[in-house]
Order: structure tokens, then sequence, then C-alpha cells
């Protein structure tokens, strides 16, 4: 997280400094990033980067969590086009997520790209759990709980989880390996589908 005099700043100063870092975090892979040339590009000096942010890599997740809010956001809003519907709305958020990622499709390579290289990185920007459950609680509110078979906020957590992976696995082979949108998103649906029907037969 920035500092205190970071977000102290007007907002026109931290938007350079964090565009400026998107940029950097665009050309390269967040091992190979330049503190230099962000400070550069931000026109500001080493001194001042260390007095806002910890290491490159705090500058990292501050710029990146700003695109996790609006995903956040995006799926928020699919939860309520389908009155709450957790496998419909999983559906219909991955054609507005390969949109939402396109627009900056480098970007989020990188961002997949730096998944090899710090794990822990990668935990923040993703992982959803009870623990950090404040940063969905508005997703959570909007998922209509009683269609589904769960017992507990536990096993709504463990659903959520897989089915994100299911997307990120899907957004990683089309953004990294190249692979057709629609072949994936037949892939997700099935996926979903599985989930939502269960493989164990009832006797």
């Amino acid at each position: 997280m920035p500092t205190k005099t970071f977000l102290n700043l007007q907002k026109n100063k931290q938007d350079t400094i964090i565009d400026a870092s998107l940029k950097e975090f665009k050309r390269v892979l967040i091992k190979d990033a330049s503190i230099n040339k962000i400070i550069k590009d931000a026109n500001i000096s080493r001194g001042s980067f260390y007095t806002y942010f910890t290491d490159i890599n705090d500058l990292y997740l501050y710029s990146i969590n700003s695109y996790k809010k609006d995903l956040m956001k995006l799926i928020q809003n699919t939860l309520i086009e389908t009155n709450g519907n957790l496998i419909e709305s999983a559906k219909l958020a991955y054609d507005k997520i390969i949109d939402f990622c396109e627009k900056d499709k480098q970007l989020f390579k990188n961002i997949f790209l730096n998944f090899n290289y710090n794990i822990s990185l990668r935990n923040e920007i993703y992982y959803t759990s009870i623990e950090n459950k404040y940063e969905i609680i508005e997703i959570i509110s909007k998922i209509k709980t009683k269609d589904l078979n769960i017992k507990n906020e536990e096993e709504l957590f463990i659903i959520i989880d897989m089915i994100s992976s299911f997307v990120i696995h899907g957004l990683i082979e089309i953004f990294l390996d190249n692979k057709s949108k629609d072949i994936i998103k037949e892939k997700i649906n099935k996926q979903l589908e599985i989930l939502k029907r269960g493989i164990h037969k009832e006797d």
C-alpha cells in the first residue's frame, strides 16, 4: 500500500505516477521493471518515490489493483443483470472481461506472465479467501445464495475460487497461448455447467 504521503498528493500527481508505472509494467515484466524509468516519466526524484512506496512491488500492486477494482465492479454488474445467478453471471462476465482486458492487451499479458515470477504478487491480486472477503463483499451481497447447494460462507468462497480459476486460466490461454476466444468460452461454459450439475449421481 502507498504511504499517507502519496495519498495526500493531489490526484493529478498521483495519476501521473500511476500512469508512468503502468507504462513500464506494460513494457516489461515486474522482474525487469526500472524505477529510474518510472521516476523519469513521472518527473519525481528517487527519494520521493521511496516516500510514496516501499519498493517497486508495492507500486505494482497498487497500480494493478486499480484494474482489479474495475473488474470487481464489472462482475458485480453482471450479477445484477442476472438477478444474482452465479453461474449465468460467470458466463456473461467472460465476454465483458475479455473486452476489458483487450483494451490493454500487453499489460494484461505481462500480468499473467508475472505469475511465473512472483507467486505472492499473484495471490495478492487474484486470491479470494475468508481472510480478505472485504474485497468482494459487494459481489457476495448480489449472489442469490438460496439457489445454491452450500452449507456455509466458506463453501461459497470455494465455489467463487473455482469459477475464478476457470476464467483466469481461460484468460491465460487466450493472451499467452493465443487460443480462440470462442473455443475458450465454450470450454468455460462446459466447466460451469458441470459445476452447476455436480458430478455425483444420486442413487
